[in-house]
């Protein structure tokens, strides 16, 4: 599980323009991602309602979109403090391949949805207040980083983390 979490906090280190140590890789002439945003991403989980409970409830995100055509339910929340920003969506796992994904994932340990923060303990905290299942207490990693790991209630493991300053 250690290196599932170095691998993931490297991904997360580089993402956010951190160093890590890695061979040089060829340059290459790409287009770049500049005017390029990630405005949504998608966490599966095995009930809409639940999940919306969790992420809004214990994890403070405010609920953003919430459409319902036939039996598909389009559910999104955002953080409260960019309500413009990303969106996470909260979509069922209706299909083998998708909940074979999902347990696939969280039998490995690996999180679904990583969440960055600047106080990792205070919000360690809280969430434990608000009865979040957790599964790693706060934990130092690579480069000062701390980690925190818990259950989102829907089949998932939610990671947040604050990189080293």
């Amino acid at each position: 599980m250690k290196t599932m979490v170095a691998i993931t906090l490297a991904a997360a280190l580089l993402a956010c323009g951190g160093k890590t140590h890695t061979a040089a890789a060829p340059e290459h002439k790409t287009a770049t991602a500049a005017g390029l945003k990630i405005k949504l991403a998608t966490v599966y989980v095995d009930d809409q309602e639940k999940a919306l409970r969790f992420y809004t409830d214990v994890l403070g995100f405010a609920k953003k979109d919430d459409v319902t055509n036939g039996g598909y339910r389009w559910l999104t929340v955002a953080s409260p403090a960019d309500p413009e920003g990303g969106q996470l969506l909260l979509a069922r796992n209706d299909s083998p391949a998708v909940k074979a994904y999902q347990q696939s994932m969280f039998q490995q340990s690996q999180p679904a949805v990583m969440f960055f923060t600047d106080d990792v303990k205070a919000d360690y905290e809280r969430i434990k207040a608000r009865g979040a299942e957790l599964t790693m207490p706060p934990t130092e990693v690579m480069a000062g980083s701390v980690i925190v790991m818990l259950k989102d209630t829907c089949g998932n493991l939610v990671q947040l983390t604050q990189l080293a300053h």
